[in-house]
């Protein structure tokens, strides 16, 4: 008997019966809580455009999160990126699961092997980028003080806030790691130009008046503040992991000092640090000391002293200022 589907479909158990959704390769499927979805879920956990599953031109399907509240998940890993999908792998949407199959012979990337799991680097290379890591402020504390309902509702909004004004302004990629952000700007020269750091920092302005306006719109009773963290530099870009659990991210020293900055401004007692190359670059464009002060820190995970350079988000409106009006500098 001659299957009654395409090459590929999503198979699911929606309101007690299973049913298949057929996969079309000129048009995306999308799944949300709306009506105008094409697979219309009645789900608290899903947001109204939630997600999408199309084609792309080699004949590989790719599941891409619309900036939904509580995320996208394949095989049980939340996606940042658009994630490839091969045949079996399980797609989680709020309380649903859906199990793609492609039964079709499908060209996929060649996986190399190692230590006896299937890799899938599709791509890993060196890339110049810059690195913001922000954190949520006294989050276990907040968790204490308010209930699991507004707690999920409040967490929800802000990601889903922050998602937008990041992705708004230019970022590659973003990753959420429990209460705290990444998100990745990549440059195309070999070092940035100055709108790639008007970006980030209008980025960061940005999610300040996100997280000001959380204990008015949620009735908090103390307002709920973040810390955050930049650096550029290189570092690896690709699709790491195994088939069981993969994920498109950055990797490298400029990554992990980004997480240490933010980290250290805790001990500071500042909101903001950056890292040397973010500076070197941002002072070629405007004179930085009226907004940055360096601080002398041991980070987290390296022996030696190092300067990084400390501001409150105060001060960004009047950088962001200077930054704009400085002349474009010429590359080499």
């Amino acid at each position: 008997m001659a299957n009654a589907f395409p090459a590929a479909y999503l198979e699911a158990e929606i309101g007690g019966q299973v049913q298949q959704f057929a996969l079309a390769p000129d048009r995306g499927l999308r799944i949300g809580r709306s009506e105008k979805n094409d697979v219309v879920l009645n789900d608290d956990l899903t947001s109204r455009g939630h997600a999408m599953i199309q084609q792309s031109g080699d004949g590989l399907y790719y599941v891409t999160d619309l900036g939904s509240s509580n995320g996208t998940f394949v095989n049980g890993n939340r996606i940042s990126a658009p994630a490839m999908l091969r045949s079996a792998d399980r797609v989680g949407i709020g309380h649903h699961e859906f199990i793609f199959h492609q039964p079709m012979l499908v060209d996929y990337p060649a996986p190399a092997r190692s230590d006896g799991m299937e890799s899938t680097n599709i791509l890993f290379s060196q890339s110049l980028m810059t690195v913001l890591v922000a954190d949520v402020r006294g989050f276990t504390g907040l968790s204490q003080r308010v209930d699991a309902d507004t707690l999920s509702k409040l967490t929800g909004f802000l990601f889903r806030q922050t998602g937008k004004a990041l992705q708004a302004r230019g970022a590659w990629a973003q990753k959420y790691i429990g209460d705290a952000v990444m998100a990745v700007w990549l440059h195309q020269r070999r070092e940035p130009e100055l709108c790639d750091l008007i970006a980030v920092f209008e980025g960061i302005e940005q999610l300040a008046r996100i997280t000001g306006a959380l204990q008015a719109h949620f009735g908090l009773a103390a307002p709920v503040r973040f810390g955050a963290g930049i650096n550029t530099g290189w570092a690896a870009l690709g699709n790491v992991g195994s088939i069981a659990s993969s994920d498109y991210t950055a990797l490298g020293e400029t990554v992990n000092r980004a997480f240490r900055l933010e980290s250290c401004t805790k001990g500071i007692s500042r909101d903001l640090a950056i890292g040397q190359g973010t500076y070197d670059i941002l002072k070629r464009a405007a004179p930085m000391d009226k907004y940055f002060a360096p601080v002398t820190v041991r980070l987290k995970g390296y022996e030696d002293e190092t300067t990084v350079y400390a501001a409150d988000f105060a001060c960004l409106p009047a950088l962001l200022g200077a930054l704009r009006e400085a002349p474009r500098f010429p590359h080499e």
